[in-house]
């Protein structure tokens, strides 16, 4: 949100604060959303329980380099426990047992490429982003730090509404001549 209020731009998944910002902001004309959405993720989990959680090949490739030791310096030690990661991430447990990639990091790395393309693609046209960043930013209002804390205290700790008692009037002194 921060980011947004100054001008940024989101390049994110469809989840958290930027569910809220997209609804108040413009969605996806103004921001760069990438990966599943939430209807999606029953179904990407239950293939992946049953094995078929694909890699895409340009992840695979990378994945491939760090197994073989290519950024650890000759660290084996190393290279072992990022590859058991790895193996953790690309789901190679026994099918049913899925439990590795929690939040479809490599389901999403597809869509973050062609979001980085439409990224790219967008910068381009300066006028176009620049209109972008201030819709986005004009639609801020609502993410208020007493908004935020009022809708926290409401929803999230069930706090009752505390009424804030009025100040006290102090009589001014009056210095004596």
């Amino acid at each position: 949100m921060k980011f947004v209020m100054n001008g940024g731009l989101i390049v994110g998944t469809m989840d958290g604060a930027n569910v809220e910002i997209c609804e108040e902001a413009g969605g996806e004309d103004v921001h760069i959303i990438f990966g599943a959405r939430e209807v999606e993720l029953p179904a990407i989990v239950s293939k992946a329980k049953q094995g078929n959680y694909p890699i895409d090949p340009r992840l695979g490739r990378v994945f491939d380099e760090i197994r073989r030791g290519s950024f650890s310096l000759g660290d084996k030690e190393f290279t072992s426990e990022v590859s058991a990661i790895l193996d953790m991430l690309c789901n190679t447990t026994a099918a049913g047992t899925w439990d590795g990639d929690k939040y479809l990091v490599c389901h999403d790395f597809p869509s973050y490429l062609d979001a980085q393309e439409r990224v790219d693609r967008g910068y381009a046209d300066q006028k176009s982003w620049v209109s972008r960043c201030i819709q986005s930013t004009g639609s801020t209002g609502k993410f208020s730090t007493d908004r935020s804390m009022m809708d926290y205290a409401r929803q999230v700790w069930e706090l009752p509404k505390c009424a804030r008692p009025a100040p006290t009037v102090v009589a001014p002194v009056v210095a004596k001549s």
